[in-house]
């Protein structure tokens, strides 16, 4: 479990996150939605302990990040928009390296497992280099779930990937196990594996509720961000 109190975030005069509070419950999975600049990416890099914040406190299986930074991202995986890769490394060469890292020591049956499921596992010894974004985008969320973290964090995972790996990387959050958070700009990934969305703009919360209520009142998770932006800006 996360839990988010009123975090605020300022770059420079800009206020990106504005007394912003979530809870990430146990075995579920939760979407953050918003438009270019509302928070997400800046709230999972907060919660992932990669960026400072102002105010507030986050809260991780009941540590807090700010006292015990270690500890509490020892139960988080964490997918950036943009993962940083080493081109001239082979796909086993880099997961093994993140996991010597982790001090992980067990990482070489992890590494096989995971690489079968998400079928790259016969490009482990390419270099990443000659990968496609597919491909990367594979190896990344093989390196940030290697050590079986109980809250995962995805920042646009689908985000430029064909519709095959797409529907691989969703059967994958759907299938696992602990806290998954998801930010993105696709309607159509929320609706397929989220339990509940937080609509979010500005950095603040529009509104926030189950994906099938949404569904119900609006009829898609598209028309429901879209009418709660337009009653918050009318």
């Amino acid at each position: 479990m996360i839990v988010v109190k009123n975090i605020t975030k300022l770059y420079e005069k800009t206020q990106a996150l504005q007394d912003v509070s979530f809870e990430f419950s146990d075995e579920t999975v939760t979407a953050i939605m918003g438009e270019n600049g509302a928070g997400k990416s800046t709230l999972l890099k907060i919660c992932a302990g990669v960026m400072g914040f102002d105010k507030g406190q986050i809260i991780i299986e009941g540590i807090l990040l700010s006292k015990q930074p270690e500890k509490a991202r020892s139960y988080l995986g964490y997918l950036p928009e943009m993962p940083f890769l080493y081109d001239r490394l082979t796909g086993r060469e880099f997961l093994l390296y993140i996991a010597s890292l982790r001090k992980y020591s067990s990482a070489t049956s992890e590494i096989e497992g995971f690489s079968k499921r998400l079928g790259i596992h016969r490009f482990l010894d390419q270099e990443i280099g000659s990968y496609s974004k597919g491909m990367k985008q594979k190896i990344s969320l093989i390196s940030s779930i290697l050590h079986k973290p109980m809250n995962l964090l995805l920042d646009e995972p689908v985000w430029g990937l064909d519709p095959l790996t797409t529907r691989t990387l969703k059967d994958f959050i759907l299938k696992r196990k602990g806290t998954t958070i998801i930010a993105t700009h696709a309607p159509a990934l929320v609706e397929d594996v989220a339990d509940r969305v937080y609509f979010l703009s500005n950095g603040t919360i529009l509104s926030s509720d189950c994906v099938s209520q949404y569904i119900q009142r609006y009829g898609s998770i598209e028309e429901a961000y879209f009418h709660e932006a337009q009653i918050t800006y009318a």
